[in-house]
């Protein structure tokens, strides 16, 4: 535990001070309004680590509570967290400028912190959910247009197909059936050829994604961001021909590996895909796009938002995960719909 000070007096007395409401919160168990945030944070942090939530919820977690709320937090008295307006600073603060994906994970964090806080009757409420939306701020415009339509979707593929940077980075495969899958980008690299992919029953399943894990290094979590996203789903048939042509060429056992036959790393992907769209209109261009897009051509040709949710992996907070593990093959409609591949140039 570290704590800083105007002279090296303050920086020992915010030490002492620090250690002791650690000491007596982990002794005791006990959280008042007179304990600090940081302590609290402690106290959260380490209930979460005995949990069974995924390892990089934990890390996430974690890593957003050092960079947006541990200084602006952490020597606060629990008693000032109930000041609804400070809670709504602080979060705001970060969506402004972190962007919206960064305060909802902070509010995420600060959500559970302090409902930790009412459970030891230190809070008589929780002030998190008196807060404003955290949607990024538009201007009078109002909404973005989506970068991938069914009206743009075949412009965006072809700028792949195009570019050398990209077929050096192996990105056009991986962006084709994005377009045709709309998984997670981190489900799409745990894809292997052994337990993912059934060319005989023309399926796919999904029940991993690729993480990385500090002290690690990149692993396969053998689960998903949630049970919805562990599904057999049957892609359209031109997504299987891709898969079928790189499992003839390939001789590493993931179905998008790194340069090296290894598993390939998200962060890294994403990153080359900004490098390709850098300057053009698709500036700004995410993996996760491709997701809205598929939902979107889904949506239009009438499947409903049950069948929609299975084809992609959206979460069902009234469906068990037991049922979503009991469907069997899904997308059957999803398949058809997406039959038509986005057209290129010959």
């Amino acid at each position: 535990m570290e704590r800083n000070g105007a002279t090296k007096t303050k920086a020992e007395n915010n030490l002492a001070e620090a250690l002791r409401d650690r000491s007596r919160a982990f002794l005791d168990g006990e959280i008042t309004p007179d304990t600090k945030v940081s302590a609290v944070a402690e106290i959260y942090f380490a209930e979460l680590d005995r949990s069974d939530k995924a390892i990089r919820t934990k890390q996430d977690y974690k890593g957003a509570w050092k960079r947006y709320l541990k200084k602006p937090l952490g020597n606060l008295q629990v008693r000032e967290m109930r000041r609804v307006s400070i809670v709504n600073k602080v979060l705001t603060s970060i969506r402004d400028n972190n962007g919206s994906g960064a305060a909802k994970l902070a509010r995420a964090v600060l959500t559970a912190m302090c409902a930790l806080m009412v459970r030891h009757d230190a809070l008589d409420d929780n002030p998190v959910r008196e807060i404003e939306s955290l949607s990024a701020k538009r201007d009078k415009s109002g909404k973005k247009a989506r970068l991938i339509t069914p009206a743009t979707a075949s412009d965006a593929l072809q700028l792949f197909h195009d570019s050398e940077d990209a077929a050096r980075w192996d990105l056009v495969d991986v962006q084709d059936v994005l377009s045709g899958l709309g998984c997670r980008i981190g489900e799409l690299l745990a894809l292997d050829w052994d337990t993912s992919v059934d060319f005989d029953q023309g399926t796919i399943w999904i029940h991993g994604t690729v993480i990385r894990v500090t002290g690690v290094g990149l692993i396969v979590q053998d689960y998903t961001k949630s049970p919805a996203g562990m599904r057999r789903i049957r892609p359209p048939a031109w997504v299987v021909d891709i898969l079928k042509q790189r499992h003839e060429s390939l001789t590493s056992e993931w179905c998008f590996p790194s340069s090296t036959g290894t598993l390939r790393d998200p962060d890294n992907t994403r990153k080359y895909i900004r490098r390709v769209v850098a300057g053009t209109s698709f500036e700004g261009l995410h993996p996760h796009d491709w997701r809205h897009y598929v939902v979107d051509v889904l949506d239009a040709a009438g499947l409903s938002a049950r069948e929609i949710a299975d084809y992609v992996g959206h979460d069902d907070p009234s469906t068990t995960q037991d049922l979503y593990m009991s469907r069997g093959v899904v997308g059957e409609a999803a398949s058809a719909a997406l039959a038509t591949r986005p057209a290129l140039a010959a």
